[in-house]
Parts: C-alpha cells; structure tokens; sequence
C-alpha cells in the first residue's frame, strides 16, 4: 500500500452502508476502526467480524478520534441535532464528537449539520459533504429510487403496472423515481410546482401537472411518490385518493404527506427515510468509497 494511504480512518454511525463501506476501506488504508454497532433489516444487532476492522463504543469514541485522520460519518450525518444518526442502540451526541476534533482532520458526512461545519473549520478541519458532491448524489438518487419503487410494490395490493403513478417534484431523486418507472412502461404523472420542470418533464414523455392542481388527476393513481420536503399531500389531495392508492415519502423528515389524514382515510402511507441504507448497503457503501477516494486525492494534491 502506497504509505501515503497509511492513515487511520474513524466509521461512526450509520446503518449497514456504513459496515460495507469500513470493510472496504480496509484495501485502501492501514487501520479502520468502526465505532457503534448498526442493526440489520430484521433489528438485529451486527457487529462487523472483518479481521482488519477494529471496534469501539460511544464512551471510548474520544479517545480513537485523536489518533483519526480521516473521519467518516452516515448519510444523513444526524437525525434529531443532538446525536450523529446510528440505527443501533449506542449514539454518540454531536456536542462530544465535535470536542474530539482536531487540526487537519478531514471529515466526510451526508447534510453535515452547519454547527458541526463551524465548530470543524474553527479547528481547521477539512468539510466534505457526500450529499454536495454531484457523483453521489445522482447515484444515491438511483438507489433511492429503486428502494422507493419496491417499498411501494411491497405496500400495496396491486400490481404496479396495474395502475397510474404519479411523482411530486422533479429533482434528481424525482427525475431518478419516474425514470424508472418510465423503462417498466408505467403511465406516469409528474407534479411540480416548477413550469420549467414541468415543460422538461413534458419533453421526457411525462403527462404533467402543476402541483396547485394535482387534486384534478391525483384520485386517478394507484402510486404517489413524494420528494418534495413542504406539505404537499393535503387533507384535500388525499381525501379523493383511491382507497388501495399508496404513498411513499421520501422526503426528509417529517416529510411532504399528512399522516394523519391518511390514516383517517385508510389510505397506506409511510414515510421512508434511508432507502440507500436498507435496499441497497453495499452498492452505497462502493458510491461512498469512491467519492473518499477521490476526495483524498485532491487533498494529496494540493
């Protein structure tokens, strides 16, 4: 290995992407060390086996962080502010992870809340944000959208070709969902609030409509996808739903649906959060990997 690459690399948190990725990182620097324990699909604890992997736990986290060159955090990097997001018991709160930074330090993460990219620069570490890099966010947008199609498929008692489909926003992940939904030859609506996406999405062969209006075709879908983060599935939209239509939301939390009122209207609805993470942990890990990589390289660079 190129003695360049020989530094240690902190895995913190995270779901199952997160022990793929510290396995691979394994081939490409000298010491990986894995801190909190994720849980797999059926909730069951997982603690990574690899023999080049070293482990540790919340409480001894400050300590490996001295001897980090390189930390790697989850996508997103924190749910609730407070701790860095980890499907396991253990959390390690941002308040201490932010203490045990240090000088030179390059820190990778998903949406870095902006008071750990203050307290990082004030140390002089290097920021790097997956979910700002474009590579991974268009592949993550993929994966995302495979997930969200089969998370539908699963939730409903239909065929997915029986019926319309309909997709709110068309950012990379919206464009990624009807995409694919498009190669499978389902009728597909894109609702937005955008008339530049819309004449875009007219161009790809999409029917249209703008989101204001949506309620005049929404009672016409089997399958709604949301990937807009702003109340956009109403009390009003949702009310003229067919009663087998599903809805996913992918939106970041708390998403763009009114849960309640899907469940007072019967209407199967979830809001899923982490599709790279639970569908698809090692196609994201190898996303994430090459994106260190390249981002390591430049830092040798300059």
């Amino acid at each position: 290995m190129d003695a360049k690459m020989m530094e240690t690399v902190l895995v913190i948190g995270g779901d199952r992407r997160l022990s793929f990725l510290a396995e691979e990182l394994t081939g490409y620097f000298g010491k990986v060390v894995l801190c909190v324990e994720t849980e797999d699909r059926g909730g069951r604890s997982s603690v990574n086996k690899h023999i080049n992997i070293e482990a540790c736990d919340a409480d001894s986290v400050a300590e490996i962080m001295r001897q980090a060159d390189i930390i790697v955090g989850p996508v997103p990097f924190s749910r609730d502010g407070v701790h860095i997001f980890s499907q396991g018991k253990e959390k390690v709160r941002i308040e201490e992870f932010c203490k045990g930074l240090r000088e030179k330090q390059i820190l990778f993460g998903g949406n870095l809340p902006a008071k750990v990219i203050s307290e990082a620069e004030k140390k002089g570490v290097f920021c790097r944000d997956f979910l700002r890099m474009e590579e991974v966010e268009q592949e993550n947008a993929l994966t995302t959208a495979e997930g969200a199609v089969a998370e539908a498929i699963g939730l409903s008692v239909n065929n997915i070709h029986s019926g319309k489909s309909m997709v709110l926003g068309y950012g990379k992940c919206g464009k990624a969902i009807a995409g694919l939904l498009k190669e499978w030859g389902i009728d597909t609506t894109i609702a937005a609030r955008s008339e530049t996406a819309l004449a875009q999405a007219g161009e790809e062969g999409y029917h249209t409509v703008l989101m204001k209006d949506m309620s005049d075709v929404i009672s016409d879908m089997l399958f709604i996808f949301n990937t807009v983060p702003a109340r956009v599935l109403k009390e009003e939209e949702i009310s003229v739903l067919k009663e087998d239509a599903v809805i996913i939301d992918i939106a970041s939390a708390p998403g763009g649906t009114d849960f309640a009122a899907c469940e007072r209207a019967g209407i199967k609805a979830v809001l899923s959060l982490g599709i790279p993470g639970r569908y698809s942990p090692k196609t994201s890990a190898e996303i994430l990997l090459r994106a260190i990589l390249e981002e390591r390289e430049k830092m040798v660079e300059l």
